[in-house]
């Protein structure tokens, strides 16, 4: 049972907790969080429920203290995540024009499931092990870092079906794309390769399907064993320093410095074990 709170979309089901969760899955060790969409059956189509569970998982993750890295993900091999639950579409579709007050709920949910992923504190790395479309597409963009299977391919794929994205795809594509190859991809509703969306920019790498969460874990245990809030403040300073000023971005980098080695030794405790690595070096040398 959901209600509405003023001035907002519904809010979530009453005492969400992961172990109540019922169409994700969150996971956390060794400083890593997994959150995997587990409508495998369903091609891990969004709902409402869903939502909420995300809006949850990602609350608790940044708020935990020992998350350092998150790996967002999806259950099976069919698909990543394929957009919106079609028995939802279906029914705010009904009619001519479709009942536009739902759904104008529905995405102010959806981009609050997208920013409460791209404003996590810590770096998030997208594992794409099939397809992303539409709402799936967008979700993995929203994530810092994608890794992609070879045999997977995304895109955003709105415009053949008379629709457009709704969830920050027209954004965060040319951020990551460039305007020419956004537009491209967003205009024809096309799908890209795996190698295409490399080259475009939208993923890190492509990886064989039966190694990509092998090299995926190694990637997020990595940046699990930065020490400290390190990549936090990095983090921080990369996002603060989009869309300003050249000195406008520098002073953002500067204040998350100094707000890093305000809030830990460990800055001074990276640069002794720098001086004990190059003494060893020396008498080795020696």
């Amino acid at each position: 049972m959901t209600g509405t709170a003023a001035g907002g979309p519904p809010a979530g089901p009453a005492g969400l907790h992961p172990d109540t969760y019922e169409t994700i899955i969150l996971e956390r060790a060794d400083g890593i969080a997994w959150v995997t969409l587990n409508r495998p059956e369903r091609l891990n189509a969004t709902t409402e429920r869903m939502h909420h569970e995300l809006i949850d998982a990602f609350a608790r993750v940044a708020d935990d203290g020992v998350t350092k890295v998150l790996v967002f993900t999806g259950a099976g091999d069919r698909a990543f995540c394929i957009g919106s639950d079609l028995g939802f579409l279906g029914e705010v579709l009904a009619g001519d024009k479709g009942d536009t007050e739902m759904f104008e709920v529905y995405l102010e949910r959806m981009n609050r499931v997208a920013f409460a992923l791209e404003r996590l504190p810590m770096p998030t790395i997208a594992m794409v092990q099939a397809k992303a479309r539409a709402g799936g597409f967008e979700l993995a963009m929203a994530c810092d870092l994608v890794l992609i299977s070879e045999e997977a391919r995304i895109g955003d794929v709105h415009t053949p079906y008379g629709h457009m994205p709704g969830a920050g795809a027209s954004h965060r594509a040319v951020r990551k794309m460039g305007l020419q190859p956004a537009m491209e991809m967003l205009l024809t509703g096309r799908w890209l390769t795996a190698a295409e969306a490399v080259s475009t920019g939208l993923a890190l790498r492509a990886v064989p399907k039966d190694r990509l969460r092998e090299e995926t874990t190694a990637l997020a245990a990595t940046l699990a064993a930065v020490p400290g809030d390190c990549l936090r403040h990095l983090k921080a300073a990369v996002m603060g320093g989009l869309g300003v000023s050249g000195e406008e971005a520098v002073a953002v980098e500067t204040r998350e410095y100094l707000a890093l080695m305000r809030g830990s030794t460990g800055p001074v405790d990276g640069f002794r074990k720098s001086q004990r690595e190059r003494a060893a070096r020396r008498g080795e040398a020696g």
